[in-house]
């Protein structure tokens, strides 16, 4: 029986992909492994194939034609055999000791006839030159070591947002919801975060950096100057996700999860905001004006609500002094963590 599915979109990774599929296989045979060779015109395929006659217990490589990365993770979910799923970029590292604690806990669970929806861990940045530069954990909102329900967790701080680096979810809630992630659209990560937790009842936090997350690289899709150029498709997934559920949807969920998925939501059109005014172009304003119309025409009072919300008013201060304020305070924020 395999515990945990981890799925490695790769695009072109053969400069360091080995690094994070070596940081993997420390799981053992209990992990399954799925490379997903996304259209690769690099050495990418060969590698993933020489990984998979090395290992053939643990990993699998699926050659795809290129769909982007949430192809490479629709396919990932489409073949996984573990219990619970999580996506791994190939220039990411998992640490062994926290993998070997998750996996521990995986089984332990399992054992006991018990399935959590969600496993929440923490994760670290690192930088080319040296690792955990940055590190972000989530004990002041939940208790490790156990098995919570979300009335069991503490209201989330504002600025305490999930990653994908620190998710695990239940494989069969992903595919029972169905979730289908666009194909050829960057940050569709967002959506992965955010429309598959109201389905979670069980949540477990594990106190341990599993993730390494690598920053810095030019090429990155998180880099500001790429960002702006896939500004489009930033400003679409955010209106996916303010629009995935209807304020009275959200109200129904326990208080907690509530308020974080407000928080969420306000955090990434805050983020979007400040991008489409750093960008500064008459089509970027546009933008935003058509994200927040988007989001009023689905649900007035959830448009309302996110107006309201302490992180909503920052991201429409008006004029251009408003701007000014907003884009400040994102930049020294992506400053702080090295970005």
């Amino acid at each position: 029986m395999k515990l945990l599915t981890v799925t490695v979109p790769c695009y072109n990774s053969a400069a360091y992909m080995e690094r994070c599929v070596n940081s993997l296989l420390p799981g053992g045979d209990e992990m399954d492994i799925i490379i997903i060779d996304d259209g690769s015109t690099d050495e990418t395929g060969a590698i993933a194939d020489r990984y998979a006659a090395l290992y053939p217990d643990s990993v699998r490589v699926i050659h795809q034609p290129n769909g982007g990365h949430g192809e490479g993770i629709n396919q990932g979910l489409a073949h996984a055999q573990g219990i619970y799923f999580k996506v791994v970029d190939s220039d990411d590292r998992l640490n062994p000791q926290a993998l070997s604690k998750l996996m521990d806990v995986l089984s332990r669970h399992t054992g006991e006839g018990e399935q959590i929806d969600l496993i929440v861990n923490n994760y670290v940045y690192d930088q080319a030159d040296r690792e955990t530069v940055f590190s972000v954990n989530y004990r002041v909102c939940m208790a490790p070591g156990r098995v919570l329900g979300w009335e069991d967790v503490r209201r989330f701080p504002l600025h305490k947002q999930f990653m994908i680096h620190s998710l695990i979810y239940r494989t069969q809630l992903l595919r029972d919801i169905p979730l289908s992630l666009p194909k050829h659209t960057f940050y569709e990560d967002n959506l992965y975060i955010y429309e598959p937790l109201p389905y979670t009842r069980s949540v477990y936090y594990l106190d341990e950096p599993l993730y390494g997350y690598m920053i810095g690289r030019e090429d990155q899709s998180i880099a500001e100057k790429n960002i702006l150029r896939r500004l489009n498709q930033l400003s679409h997934i955010t209106e996916q996700v303010a629009t995935s559920y209807t304020l009275s949807a959200l109200k129904a969920l326990p208080k907690s999860l509530c308020d974080y998925m407000l928080n969420s939501c306000a955090g990434m059109l805050l983020t979007a905001s400040a991008l489409q005014y750093i960008k500064g172009t008459e089509e970027s304003f546009a933008m935003n004006r058509h994200m927040w119309q988007t989001i009023r025409d689905f649900d007035e009072a959830l448009y309302l609500k996110l107006r309201r919300n302490p992180l909503g008013r920052v991201s429409a201060l008006p004029g251009k002094a408003g701007r000014r304020t907003l884009v400040g305070g994102y930049r020294f924020v992506r400053k702080m963590i090295h970005f």
